[in-house]
């Protein structure tokens, strides 16, 4: 690509929620398009983005985005399953079928030079106009019981649409090997970006750190802390299981949770309390980036027991912020922290609790486990993810 010269890029934000229902993704999707707009010979971004998401990006239209809203009657409607059915036939049909029936919703005809597709959807897929996708997990191949028939549908037909991206792009590694051997996309279209871009959480001021805790109800509190989104594959309720061992065995210890999907964090407060955990297990709802910040902080560990992550970003986050991490010893996480953490079986709830109790008594461990987890963030920081995206999108849509 000429350094010169500026793509139209379109980006697929149809998945985008108001609040923390993208998880970790949402968060690493609105930096790295703030990224995007801030480089040199900066690649026109368009934004698919539904009407009530549309305040969410609003930074980047200040930026110089352009919104492009999605929904019946708007700028763009989203494709149909027999739309989307038609743009992925052989290449030898599209001509005659663009003769009988021409495709007005076609992107390109709206001047698209490049689609990407970074929240873990391919439905604009069309034949012709160059396709950059984000892959982060094949946790449906792993554990299908935890989707309903629909969303196994779906990704499904995503894994379908990885096979014919022009370029996918894996946040680990360990996704790249999924995506090769177990999704059988071609090793050469699969580059590997973490999802960050730019320095990971930056530490507050400890004024305001402070007063956020307390806000909170957590001033001097010693505290372990698990930020996730609840999810099934998250295993909160193994984690309470393992808390009680803990409490046993310490009284005080005090385990905070915090993440979106209302209906199931009320669920686990609910059995947190029936398990007679109500002063050890405080269950808190999604918080603005400052909070958790803040919480990140003032935990005396952060505690990650995922049964299927394909990076792991809390677990990075914690290191940049001299917390010392205790996880599972899933292949993202031991890619992403390697010397820097304490690893346990997150099927073992004996393990988890062991391995918690040892990094809540044992100093020498944690100011260990702190030094190498702040030089291994650091060497994270230094990967330049927006600069390897504006190369990739410019050399796809060449």
């Amino acid at each position: 690509m000429s350094k010169g010269r500026s793509l139209r890029v379109f980006v697929d934000l149809a998945p985008l929620s108001r609040d923390g229902g993208n998880g970790g993704a949402r968060v690493f999707v609105l930096r790295l398009l703030k990224a995007l707009l801030e480089q040199p010979f900066a690649h026109e971004i368009h934004l698919l983005v539904k009407p009530e998401a549309e305040a969410v990006v609003a930074p980047l239209l200040a930026k110089g985005a352009v919104l492009r809203r999605l929904g019946h009657g708007l700028d763009v409607e989203e494709p149909r399953k027999i739309l989307r059915t038609r743009r992925r036939l052989h290449g030898f049909f599209q001509p005659l079928l663009e003769l009988a029936a021409p495709d007005h919703t076609s992107l390109k005809r709206l001047g698209a030079e490049v689609l990407l597709s970074p929240l873990g959807t391919a439905a604009f897929h069309e034949t012709g106009l160059p396709h950059v996708v984000v892959a982060y997990d094949f946790q449906d191949l792993v554990y299908p019981e935890f989707f309903d028939a629909d969303e196994r549908r779906r990704r499904i037909e995503f894994r379908g649409d990885l096979r014919r991206a022009d370029r996918v792009v894996a946040i680990s590694e360990a996704t790249k090997l999924m995506a090769v051997e177990h999704v059988h996309v071609k090793a050469e279209r699969v580059s590997v970006l973490p999802p960050i871009a730019g320095p990971t959480r930056k530490a507050l001021d400890p004024r305001d750190a402070l007063a956020r805790l307390d806000a909170l109800g957590l001033f001097r509190v010693e505290y372990a802390l698990y930020p996730a989104n609840f999810w099934p594959h998250k295993n909160h309720e193994r984690l309470l299981a393992a808390a009680a061992r803990v409490a046993r065995e310490t009284p005080d210890f005090v385990l905070v949770l915090c993440g979106a999907l209302d209906e199931a964090r009320e669920a686990l407060r609910a059995k947190a309390e029936a398990a007679g955990l109500a002063e050890n297990v405080r269950v808190l709802p999604y918080l603005d980036d400052a909070d958790t910040t803040a919480l990140i902080e003032g935990a005396e560990l952060l505690v990650f027991p995922s049964l299927y992550e394909g990076f792991g970003i809390p677990v990075l986050e914690a290191m940049g912020l001299e917390t010392p991490v205790v996880c599972s010893d899933l292949p993202a996480l031991l890619e992403l922290a390697g010397d820097a953490a304490l690893f346990f079986d997150p099927s073992d709830e004996a393990g988890i609790a062991q391995s918690i109790l040892r990094l809540w008594t044992e100093d020498e461990t944690r100011d260990r486990l702190v030094a190498k987890g702040l030089a291994r963030a650091e060497r994270y920081a230094k990967i330049d993810v927006a600069g390897g995206y504006h190369e990739l999108l410019g050399s796809t849509g060449e």
